[in-house]
């Protein structure tokens, strides 16, 4: 049994931020990574991601991302960047400890693969993206092709497929449905309902730094002086079988907390014939795909981007009490309970992802810090 002022749980981006920003404070904090090695998922992720918010925006408290990184760095970029980052903040991290559960007594009890910790402080910095989703239709189970989420993606040459269908229509199905026909293959695109596509810079501009100038205005009236510019800039997408949502992207990652595409060659195939879009899938039996506009085609593969899950029932036993059926805190709540208990990467918004983890971390550690060093005993 350890027991310490702070627990963190996860050793990516949030969890390397609010340790840091801790530490900044003079607070000591434990992290607890389940895998042995910080950011695992950038380590899982296909090979050709990368960032899609600039590097001046995406660096963690503390430390701006290395000058000689390109303007979008890629995945392996970013693994170096948070290894150097853990490095230079000498943040004390516990590898190869699996959290099996969190609760709550008069302390603070993280339970382990490997014994059982106690703390006055938990923040949990497992982010929205810790379970794939997985969609379903009727006869999965009889497709005789591969079927396999994005998750489980590497790259297009070691699909061995040559009919690649992709399932959704965030930035993970737009990239790897982009490199599948980079690569030449045949490839569909399922999309299911309306979508919001925004371009990676607008005028020579970032399309985050675009968000950040706007992040005060009310988002409706920033999504108006927007879409003339997106219609410019990507036309009628109609006839390529997308429908445009009726509401603009930033209302849709507010309210609905989803992200828009951000598009770096997508649509232009699109639009080249290289990429079909169909509509949602209704049924399949063998390689033979039936969709729900009425059209039906085969596939060699199956790729689902349909994104992923907090899965915070798994940690928290007293999850659906806590969070009353939702799936996770509140849009912008780090400790809602107010008990000790603080999460850090769940908002989805427009201004960047890594910058918001930033900018938590330092709200969760300047809460921490205004109490009592107390380490349970």
């Amino acid at each position: 049994m350890t027991a310490c002022e702070t627990i963190i749980v996860g050793a990516g981006p949030a969890g390397l931020a609010c340790a840091a920003a801790l530490r900044a404070r003079g607070r000591a904090a434990l992290v607890l990574e389940r895998e042995d090695c910080v950011a695992a998922s950038w380590h899982r992720h296909y090979d050709r991601l990368h960032l899609h918010t600039h590097k001046m925006h995406s660096g963690l408290p503390g430390m701006p991302m290395p000058r000689r990184f390109p303007k979008y760095p890629s995945r392996l970029e970013v693994i170096e960047y948070l290894d150097e980052y853990a490095r230079f903040n000498d943040i004390d991290i516990r590898f190869g400890a699996r959290v099996t559960a969190i609760r709550k007594a008069d302390r603070w009890a993280v339970e382990t693969s490997g014994g059982i910790f106690h703390a006055s402080n938990v923040i949990v910095a497992t982010g929205r993206s810790n379970a794939p989703a997985i969609r379903r239709w009727e006869g999965q189970e009889r497709f005789t092709g591969k079927l396999l989420h994005s998750s489980e993606f590497r790259n297009a040459a070691d699909l061995g497929a040559e009919r690649v269908l992709v399932v959704g229509f965030g930035n993970s199905a737009g990239e790897i449905a982009l490199e599948c026909a980079e690569a030449g293959l045949h490839v569909g695109l399922s999309v299911r309902g309306p979508v919001n596509v925004i371009p990676l810079e607008l005028f020579g501009l970032p399309a985050v730094s675009i968000a950040i100038a706007q992040q005060y205005l009310p988002t409706r009236l920033a999504d108006l002086i927007n879409t003339p510019f997106l219609r410019l800039r990507f036309g009628d997408l109609g006839r390529f079988g997308l429908q445009r949502a009726r509401e603009g992207p930033l209302t849709t990652i507010r309210e609905r907390g989803r992200t828009p595409l951000i598009n770096i060659g997508t649509i232009e195939r699109i639009r080249s014939g290289d990429i079909r879009v169909f509509g949602g899938i209704s049924a399949s039996e063998g390689r033979d795909v039936q969709f729900a506009d009425g059209r039906r085609d085969q596939f060699d593969a199956i790729i689902l981007a349909t994104g992923y899950k907090p899965a915070l029932d798994g940690l928290l036993p007293d999850f659906a009490q806590r969070f009353g059926g939702a799936n996770g805190p509140a849009r912008g709540e780090l400790q809602p309970a107010g008990d000790g208990l603080y999460f850090c990467g769940f908002t989805v918004v427009a201004t960047g992802l890594l910058r918001e983890i930033g900018i938590e971390a330092q709200q969760i550690a300047a809460s921490i810090a205004a109490r009592p060093s107390v380490t349970p005993a």
